[in-house]
This record gives C-alpha cells, sequence and structure tokens, in this order.
C-alpha cells in the first residue's frame, strides 16, 4: 500500500522515536526524530510515519486496515456519469517502459557501439591518430544521445533525493580521497606497465594536452558517464535495493564499460565506486567534477612524464 493511502492516525508506539505530534495533520511535525531505514539504508524524518525514499513503515506499527470489497462497475455503464465521477482520485501516472528495461537496453547499446568501435580499430586499422579521435568522438556522441533519451524515460525513477547535512562534509572530503585514488591509479599502471615490459608489450605513445583529448577523454566523461551510470543506473538500483548494494552493482557495469580497457577495469571498479558514494552523498555536481578532475590529471600525467 502506498504511504499517503495509510491510515494518518495509527496507534502510537511508546517506544517510536517521536517527539512532537501534530494535532492538526495527524502527522509526524518538524520535531521528529530522524529514523533508520532497515529497507534502504537511509536516515531521514519519516513522511507520513514512512521513508520518504522507499516508502517503508518506519514509525510505530503499521495500521491494520479490512478489505472493502466494491461492486464491479456494470460494462454497460462506461459512458455514464458512474465513469466520469467528479471524486474519483486521478490516476497514478504510469512509466512508458519499465526503468529495469530501459537501463538493461540502454546498457547494452553502450556495450556494443564500444565493442563496434574496438572492432574497427583492430579489424580496419587506424593509420593516424585523427582517425582514432574521429571515431572515438562518433561512439561519443551517439553515446551522449542514447543517455537522454534513455534518462528521459525514466528521470522520474531515477531522481535521488540528498541526505540532510552530509553535502559540505563530502565535499570537504572528496578531494583528498581523490587525490589518493590517482595516487593508486599512477602506482596500479606503472606496476602493469613494469610488469610486461619484459615481455615485449608495446609501450603507449605519449599524450598531448589538446582540445580534442580534454574534450574526448575528460569533459565528456566526465558528463555523460555521470549522467548514465550515477545518475539513472544508481538512480533507478536504489529503489529496489539498499544504498551500498546499488553504488557496487553500478561501479561493476562501470569497470565493464570500459571494455577498451581491460586492464584497468579492477581500479576501474573501484574508482566507480567512489564516485556513486559521492552522487549519494554530495550531488552529481560533485560526481562530474571529481570525474573530470580525475581525467584531466592522468592525461596530463601522461603528457608530461
Amino acid at each position: 500500500m502506498a504511504p499517503d493511502a495509510r491510515d494518518p492516525t495509527p496507534d502510537r508506539d511508546p517506544a517510536a522515536p517521536v517527539r512532537e505530534w501534530c494535532s492538526n495533520c495527524h502527522d509526524l511535525s518538524n520535531h521528529a526524530l530522524r529514523v533508520f531505514c532497515g529497507r534502504c539504508g537511509e536516515t531521514s524524518i519519516p513522511l507520513n510515519n514512512c521513508c520518504p525514499y522507499c516508502g517503508n513503515w518506519l514509525v510505530g506499527a503499521p495500521p491494520v486496515t479490512e478489505p472493502e470489497y466494491e461492486e464491479p462497475e456494470p460494462e454497460d455503464d462506461w459512458d455514464t456519469d458512474l465513469a466520469r465521477r467528479d471524486d474519483a482520485p486521478p490516476p497514478a501516472p504510469k512509466a512508458v517502459v519499465h526503468p529495469g528495461l530501459v537501463v538493461g537496453v540502454s546498457y547494452a547499446l553502450l556495450i556494443g557501439s564500444l565493442i563496434v568501435f574496438l572492432m574497427a580499430v583492430v579489424v580496419g586499422g587506424v593509420r593516424s591518430k585523427e582517425e582514432l579521435y574521429t571515431g572515438l568522438a562518433i561512439v561519443e556522441i551517439a553515446d551522449a544521445v542514447l543517455t537522454v533519451v534513455a534518462l528521459s524515460l525514466v528521470w522520474r525513477v531515477a531522481r535521488q533525493p540528498l541526505p540532510e547535512r552530509t553535502r559540505l562534509l563530502t565535499w570537504g572530503v572528496a578531494f583528498p580521497v581523490l587525490f589518493a585514488l590517482l595516487c593508486l591509479n599512477i602506482a596500479y599502471i606503472t606496476f602493469l606497465r613494469e610488469l610486461f615490459r619484459p615481455m615485449g608489450a608495446p609501450q603507449p605513445e605519449r599524450m598531448e594536452v589538446t582540445f580534442a583529448t580534454v574534450m574526448l577523454i575528460c569533459v565528456q566523461p566526465a558528463i555523460v558517464e555521470e549522467l548514465f551510470f550515477r545518475q539513472m543506473v544508481l538512480g533507478v538500483f536504489r529503489k529496489s535495493m539498499n544504498l551500498h548494494a546499488a553504488v557496487w552493482i553500478t561501479a561493476a557495469m562501470f569497470a565493464f564499460a570500459h571494455i577498451t580497457n581491460p586492464i584497468g577495469m579492477p581500479y576501474l571498479f573501484l574508482g566507480g565506486a567512489v564516485f556513486g558514494y559521492a552522487r549519494a552523498f554530495g550531488g552529481l555536481s560533485l560526481a562530474m567534477l571529481m570525474h573530470f578532475i580525475h581525467n584531466f590529471a592522468v592525461v596530463a600525467y601522461e603528457a608530461w612524464k
């Protein structure tokens, strides 16, 4: 049963964490204690005695209501006043497509575009860096269009409210964590290169900091990937599981989406989790900013070393 359909005046539980009961609206007042929800893992002020994130009943025992039997509407009265009652509640809006289906199909299309690009590079051959950047730009434009279309279909479900009093703390902690993540990235890349150097593995060319590299490697991923993974996928998953499970599953999907860099997937899995928690407690803008700084620092390091 939806939270707004429950009895607004249940029997009060003396052990319930409530400070004040509003006699006018029969609801928890603004002075109510914040309550931890065991279903979704959020801590918030109950709305209509329920968790505002997942609708789980939080305060006291849920009311027990007797089922009401309604006479079926005669089929021949579909065009009479019975079907056009003014006091009938408006129907709840329904999603055009199931959010889980949108996430699955859009993720499969995203992986498919990367596979096509990888096959074109390996089989067709790339004769210059300009051709590589041109192909990468086409793939990233297609991914951006896919993200906008998919997110527009599930926007109502993918919206994620921020917990109270966590944004400022998260922003303060985020950048030291990002610095540690970058140090781990450099150490991980250096270890792999030294490990495979005796085997004759080709060393990557020196990267240049140009407008193309900044747009294709820093700006586009910071915007599009965060909208796709940390806004759409994470937002949809949080409606059916707790925060930590949603963050780590989204991080695994984020790592696997970088199939063009398979040896970097373990690090990308950890980085995806960091960006996920930054989105959950600091907002989408923080996750985008961290993603941009991370990629730009990697590009600058590859160009400098």
